[in-house]
C-alpha cells in the first residue's frame, strides 16, 4: 500500500488540490453575509454583477488559455476551430436545457432547490465549467512526473484555479441569494459546482496523453455555456428592474473584478 502511494503520490496530490479549489469556490459566498446589502432591493444589480463575473471568467479563465495553448501552432487554424466548436456546443447545451426543462420541472427534485430557473442554469453552467479546470489540475500534476522542468507546475495551476474560484463562487451564490436562499446553502451549492475538479483531476493526472488533447474543446464548451447564459438569462433579468446604464456599470464592475484576480495571478 505504501509503495503504491509513493508511486502515485501525484494522483493523491491532484485530488487534494482539486478538493481545496472546490472549497475555495464556497468561500465566494461569504461577502453576501455582509449586513446592509439588502439584496432583495438590488436583484437587477446582482444579476448584472454576476453576469460580469461569469463573462470575464469565460474570457480570461477559459478562452484565452485555450487560444494560448495553440500558440505553438499559431499558423494552424485547427486549435482555434476545436475551441470554437466546443464553444458552440456549450451554447447549444444551455439552449437545449432552456427549451427542455419546464418551469414545473424546476420546482421538483434537486433543480427546485437552486433558486429558480436562472439559479439552476447558472449551477449547471458552472458545474460543467469546473471539468476542464479539474483536467488542467490533473494534467499539471501528471506532467511533473514526465517533465523535469515541470516540477511545481501542478501546485501553481491548482493555486491559480483556487484563487479565481472565489469570485466564481460569488457568481454562483449571488443568483441563489437573490431568490431568498439561505447563505450556508448557497455557499454549499457553490462548492458543489466545483466538485468535478477533484473528480476530473484524478483520471487526468493518470492519463495525461488522453486528456491533454481534450482541453481545447472542453474549455470552449464551458465558455460557450457561460457566455450564452449571460447573454440570454442574466442580462435580460437585470434589465427587467434596472436601467441599461446601471446594468452596464455593474456588469463592468464584475468583469473588472474577475480580470484583476486573473491578472494578479
Amino acid at each position: 500500500m505504501m509503495e503504491w502511494l509513493q508511486q502515485y503520490d501525484f494522483v493523491v496530490a491532484a485530488f487534494l488540490a482539486g478538493l481545496a479549489a472546490s472549497i475555495a469556490c464556497g468561500l465566494g459566498a461569504l461577502p453576501l453575509a455582509i449586513r446592509g446589502l439588502n439584496l432583495e432591493n438590488k436583484v437587477g444589480l446582482g444579476y448584472a454583477f454576476a453576469a460580469g463575473l461569469m463573462f470575464s471568467a469565460s474570457v480570461y479563465n477559459l478562452l484565452l488559455p485555450a487560444f494560448n495553448m495553440g500558440t505553438q501552432a499559431a499558423s494552424e487554424i485547427w486549435p482555434v476551430l476545436k475551441t470554437l466548436g466546443g464553444m458552440a456546443a456549450g451554447a447549444w447545451f444551455i439552449w437545449w436545457i432552456e427549451r427542455t426543462v419546464t418551469p414545473e420541472q424546476l420546482q421538483k427534485g434537486f433543480l427546485g432547490t437552486l433558486g429558480g430557473r436562472t439559479g439552476a442554469l447558472v449551477f449547471l453552467a458552472m458545474t460543467f465549467h469546473s471539468i476542464p479546470e479539474g483536467i488542467a489540475v490533473g494534467v499539471g500534476y501528471g506532467s511533473e512526473t514526465h517533465l523535469e522542468a515541470g516540477k511545481g507546475f501542478g501546485h501553481y495551476i491548482a493555486l491559480a484555479i483556487g484563487i479565481h474560484n472565489i469570485p466564481e463562487g460569488l457568481a454562483v451564490a449571488l443568483p441563489m441569494r437573490l431568490q431568498g436562499m439561505r447563505l450556508w446553502k448557497a455557499a454549499l451549492l457553490a462548492t458543489v459546482t466545483s466538485l468535478p475538479q477533484p473528480l476530473a483531476a484524478v483520471p487526468a493526472s493518470l492519463l495525461v496523453w488522453l486528456f491533454e488533447p481534450l482541453m481545447l474543446p472542453f474549455l470552449g464548451f464551458a465558455a460557450g455555456a457561460m457566455m450564452y447564459l449571460v447573454l440570454m438569462e442574466l442580462l435580460p433579468e437585470a434589465l427587467e428592474s434596472r436601467t441599461r446604464a446601471e446594468t452596464a456599470w455593474l456588469f463592468l464592475a464584475g468583469f473588472g473584478l474577475m480580470a484583476l484576480v486573473q491578472v494578479g495571478l
